[in-house]
Protein backbone atom coordinates (compact mmCIF):
# COMPACT_ATOMS: atom_id res chain seq x y z
CA UNK A 1 0.00 0.00 0.00
CA UNK A 2 1.47 3.33 -1.05
CA UNK A 3 2.10 5.81 1.77
CA UNK A 4 2.47 9.55 1.29
CA UNK A 5 3.34 11.38 4.48
CA UNK A 6 1.19 14.47 4.08
CA UNK A 7 2.72 16.63 6.81
CA UNK A 8 6.46 16.78 7.48
CA UNK A 9 9.04 19.42 8.35
CA UNK A 10 12.69 19.74 7.39
CA UNK A 11 15.23 22.23 8.72
CA UNK A 12 15.63 24.10 11.98
CA UNK A 13 13.04 25.15 14.51
CA UNK A 14 13.20 28.23 16.68
CA UNK A 15 13.46 28.08 20.45
CA UNK A 16 9.83 26.92 20.66
CA UNK A 17 11.22 23.46 19.83
CA UNK A 18 14.68 24.05 21.31
CA UNK A 19 16.30 24.83 17.93
CA UNK A 20 15.98 21.19 16.88
CA UNK A 21 16.84 20.53 13.25
CA UNK A 22 17.14 17.77 10.69
CA UNK A 23 18.43 17.64 7.13
CA UNK A 24 16.81 16.41 3.94
CA UNK A 25 19.00 13.31 4.05
CA UNK A 26 17.96 12.67 7.67
CA UNK A 27 14.33 12.87 6.60
CA UNK A 28 14.71 10.57 3.60
CA UNK A 29 16.42 7.94 5.74
CA UNK A 30 13.54 8.02 8.22
CA UNK A 31 10.91 7.92 5.48
CA UNK A 32 12.46 4.93 3.73
CA UNK A 33 12.91 2.95 6.96
CA UNK A 34 9.29 3.68 7.90
CA UNK A 35 7.87 2.51 4.58
CA UNK A 36 6.90 6.00 3.44
CA UNK A 37 7.02 6.19 -0.36
CA UNK A 38 6.66 9.96 -0.82
CA UNK A 39 6.36 12.99 1.45
CA UNK A 40 5.07 16.52 1.56
CA UNK A 41 7.71 18.65 3.25
CA UNK A 42 7.50 22.18 4.60
CA UNK A 43 10.18 24.18 6.38
CA UNK A 44 10.50 24.25 10.13
CA UNK A 45 9.78 27.78 11.36
CA UNK A 46 13.41 29.01 11.18
CA UNK A 47 14.14 27.40 7.82
CA UNK A 48 13.81 29.67 4.74
CA UNK A 49 11.39 28.48 2.06
CA UNK A 50 13.94 29.04 -0.67
CA UNK A 51 16.71 27.00 0.94
CA UNK A 52 14.46 24.01 1.48
CA UNK A 53 13.02 24.16 -2.03
CA UNK A 54 16.51 24.26 -3.55
CA UNK A 55 17.51 21.26 -1.47
CA UNK A 56 14.44 19.30 -2.47
CA UNK A 57 15.07 19.98 -6.16
CA UNK A 58 18.47 18.29 -5.85
CA UNK A 59 17.02 15.00 -4.57
CA UNK A 60 16.93 12.21 -7.15
CA UNK A 61 16.13 9.05 -5.18
CA UNK A 62 12.99 10.03 -3.27
CA UNK A 63 9.86 12.00 -4.19
CA UNK A 64 9.33 15.08 -2.02
CA UNK A 65 6.58 17.61 -2.70
CA UNK A 66 7.31 21.14 -1.50
CA UNK A 67 4.93 22.92 0.86
CA UNK A 68 5.57 26.65 1.33
CA UNK A 69 5.40 28.14 4.83
CA UNK A 70 3.12 31.18 4.59
CA UNK A 71 4.28 33.77 7.11
CA UNK A 72 2.64 37.08 6.13
CA UNK A 73 5.36 38.96 8.04
CA UNK A 74 8.13 37.46 5.88
CA UNK A 75 9.39 40.26 3.61
CA UNK A 76 10.74 37.70 1.14
CA UNK A 77 7.53 35.68 0.82
CA UNK A 78 5.84 37.54 -2.03
CA UNK A 79 8.85 37.42 -4.32
CA UNK A 80 9.48 33.77 -3.44
CA UNK A 81 5.92 32.79 -4.34
CA UNK A 82 5.98 34.77 -7.57
CA UNK A 83 9.23 33.11 -8.66
CA UNK A 84 8.45 29.56 -7.53
CA UNK A 85 4.69 29.11 -7.63
CA UNK A 86 4.92 26.24 -10.14
CA UNK A 87 7.07 24.23 -7.72
CA UNK A 88 4.72 24.65 -4.75
CA UNK A 89 2.17 21.91 -4.14
CA UNK A 90 0.68 23.10 -0.83
CA UNK A 91 0.65 26.13 1.47
CA UNK A 92 1.08 25.85 5.25
CA UNK A 93 -0.39 28.41 7.65
CA UNK A 94 0.50 28.32 11.36
CA UNK A 95 -1.73 30.75 13.28
CA UNK A 96 -0.23 29.83 16.67
CA UNK A 97 3.33 30.73 15.69
CA UNK A 98 2.38 33.85 13.73
CA UNK A 99 -0.13 34.79 16.46
CA UNK A 100 -2.89 35.73 14.04
CA UNK A 101 -5.94 33.82 12.86
CA UNK A 102 -6.04 32.34 9.39
CA UNK A 103 -9.12 34.54 8.85
CA UNK A 104 -7.04 37.69 9.47
CA UNK A 105 -6.77 40.06 6.51
CA UNK A 106 -2.98 39.51 6.51
CA UNK A 107 -3.55 36.05 5.02
CA UNK A 108 -6.16 37.09 2.45
CA UNK A 109 -3.88 37.63 -0.53
CA UNK A 110 -2.13 34.32 0.10
CA UNK A 111 -5.45 32.50 0.23
CA UNK A 112 -6.30 34.26 -3.04
CA UNK A 113 -3.06 32.93 -4.56
CA UNK A 114 -3.82 29.42 -3.33
CA UNK A 115 -7.34 29.53 -4.70
CA UNK A 116 -6.26 30.96 -8.06
CA UNK A 117 -3.56 28.29 -8.46
CA UNK A 118 -5.62 25.40 -7.05
CA UNK A 119 -3.15 24.90 -4.18
CA UNK A 120 -4.49 23.22 -1.02
CA UNK A 121 -3.82 24.98 2.29
CA UNK A 122 -2.83 23.17 5.48
CA UNK A 123 -3.86 25.14 8.56
CA UNK A 124 -2.41 24.35 11.97
CA UNK A 125 -5.24 23.79 14.43
CA UNK A 126 -4.39 23.69 18.12
CA UNK A 127 -5.70 24.17 21.61
CA UNK A 128 -5.32 27.95 21.50
CA UNK A 129 -8.92 28.40 20.44
CA UNK A 130 -8.84 32.20 20.25
CA UNK A 131 -6.19 32.08 17.52
CA UNK A 132 -5.77 28.52 16.23
CA UNK A 133 -9.24 27.09 16.75
CA UNK A 134 -10.67 24.99 13.92
CA UNK A 135 -13.64 27.34 13.51
CA UNK A 136 -11.49 29.94 11.73
CA UNK A 137 -10.30 27.70 8.87
CA UNK A 138 -13.86 26.40 8.57
CA UNK A 139 -14.98 30.01 8.10
CA UNK A 140 -12.44 30.33 5.31
CA UNK A 141 -13.58 27.08 3.70
CA UNK A 142 -17.20 28.23 3.77
CA UNK A 143 -16.36 31.58 2.14
CA UNK A 144 -14.04 29.97 -0.40
CA UNK A 145 -15.69 26.74 -1.62
CA UNK A 146 -13.07 26.31 -4.38
CA UNK A 147 -10.22 26.31 -1.85
CA UNK A 148 -9.26 22.93 -0.38
CA UNK A 149 -8.41 23.26 3.32
CA UNK A 150 -6.65 20.61 5.42
CA UNK A 151 -7.11 21.01 9.17
CA UNK A 152 -3.88 19.82 10.77
CA UNK A 153 -3.97 17.69 13.91
CA UNK A 154 -7.57 16.72 13.06
CA UNK A 155 -8.78 20.11 14.20
CA UNK A 156 -6.94 20.47 17.48
CA UNK A 157 -4.85 17.49 18.64
CA UNK A 158 -7.20 16.79 21.54
CA UNK A 159 -10.03 14.23 21.52
CA UNK A 160 -12.85 16.68 22.30
CA UNK A 161 -11.64 19.13 19.65
CA UNK A 162 -11.11 16.43 17.02
CA UNK A 163 -14.59 15.02 17.48
CA UNK A 164 -16.39 18.36 17.63
CA UNK A 165 -14.50 19.45 14.51
CA UNK A 166 -15.48 16.25 12.70
CA UNK A 167 -19.13 16.75 13.67
CA UNK A 168 -19.09 20.31 12.37
CA UNK A 169 -17.58 19.23 9.06
CA UNK A 170 -20.29 16.60 8.70
CA UNK A 171 -23.20 18.81 9.75
CA UNK A 172 -22.16 21.55 7.31
CA UNK A 173 -21.48 19.04 4.54
CA UNK A 174 -18.12 20.58 3.67
CA UNK A 175 -16.78 19.27 0.37
CA UNK A 176 -13.47 21.15 0.55
CA UNK A 177 -12.31 20.32 4.09
CA UNK A 178 -10.02 17.49 5.16
CA UNK A 179 -8.54 16.34 8.46
CA UNK A 180 -4.81 15.64 8.79
CA UNK A 181 -3.87 12.93 11.27
CA UNK A 182 -0.41 14.28 12.23
CA UNK A 183 0.44 14.09 15.93
CA UNK A 184 -2.94 12.67 16.97
CA UNK A 185 -2.15 9.72 19.21
CA UNK A 186 -5.45 8.40 20.57
CA UNK A 187 -6.51 5.56 18.27
CA UNK A 188 -10.13 5.38 19.47
CA UNK A 189 -10.81 9.05 18.71
CA UNK A 190 -9.08 8.93 15.32
CA UNK A 191 -11.25 5.95 14.45
CA UNK A 192 -14.39 7.75 15.58
CA UNK A 193 -13.53 10.96 13.72
CA UNK A 194 -12.85 8.99 10.52
CA UNK A 195 -16.27 7.34 10.84
CA UNK A 196 -17.91 10.76 11.25
CA UNK A 197 -16.35 12.53 8.26
CA UNK A 198 -15.62 9.41 6.15
CA UNK A 199 -12.18 8.20 4.98
CA UNK A 200 -12.51 10.43 1.88
CA UNK A 201 -11.94 13.44 4.18
CA UNK A 202 -8.81 12.24 6.05
CA UNK A 203 -5.11 12.58 5.14
CA UNK A 204 -2.22 10.78 6.82
CA UNK A 205 0.61 12.83 8.31
CA UNK A 206 3.34 12.23 10.90
CA UNK A 207 4.60 15.76 11.69
CA UNK A 208 8.19 14.63 11.18
CA UNK A 209 10.75 15.98 12.36
CA UNK A 210 8.72 16.42 15.55
CA UNK A 211 7.17 13.00 15.15
CA UNK A 212 8.09 9.79 13.36
CA UNK A 213 6.04 8.01 10.69
CA UNK A 214 6.58 4.75 12.58
CA UNK A 215 4.60 6.25 15.48
CA UNK A 216 1.52 7.08 13.41
CA UNK A 217 1.30 4.61 10.53
CA UNK A 218 0.00 1.88 12.92
CA UNK A 219 -2.92 4.11 13.91
CA UNK A 220 -4.17 4.15 10.33
CA UNK A 221 -3.36 0.46 9.87
CA UNK A 222 -5.57 -0.40 12.85
CA UNK A 223 -8.59 1.69 11.86
CA UNK A 224 -11.85 -0.23 11.59
CA UNK A 225 -12.29 0.48 7.88
CA UNK A 226 -11.76 -1.37 4.60
CA UNK A 227 -8.27 -1.67 3.05
CA UNK A 228 -9.30 0.51 0.13
CA UNK A 229 -10.42 3.20 2.58
CA UNK A 230 -7.03 3.08 4.28
CA UNK A 231 -5.49 3.66 0.86
CA UNK A 232 -7.54 6.84 0.57
CA UNK A 233 -6.07 8.10 3.84
CA UNK A 234 -2.51 6.96 3.19
CA UNK A 235 -2.15 8.38 -0.32
CA UNK A 236 -5.11 8.74 -2.64
CA UNK A 237 -6.82 11.74 -1.02
CA UNK A 238 -3.71 13.91 -0.95
CA UNK A 239 -2.67 12.80 -4.44
CA UNK A 240 -6.03 13.89 -5.76
CA UNK A 241 -5.78 17.28 -4.07
CA UNK A 242 -2.30 17.96 -5.42
CA UNK A 243 -3.25 16.94 -8.94
CA UNK A 244 -6.78 18.30 -9.18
Amino acid sequence: MKIIDGHTHIGQWSSIFFNYKSSINDAIEVFKKSGVDEAICMPADSEPNERLLLGIKSIMDFKIYFCAWINPFDDMLDSFLEKNIDDIKIFKVHPSLEKIRVSDVAYSKYLDIAEENNIPVIVHCGRWQEIAGYKFPLEIAKKRPRLNVILAHMGGDQPALCLSCAEEIKSNNFKNVYLGTESVREFYFVNKAVKIVSPERVIFGSDYNLGLPDMYIPIIDKLDIKPEEKELIFSENISRLMNS
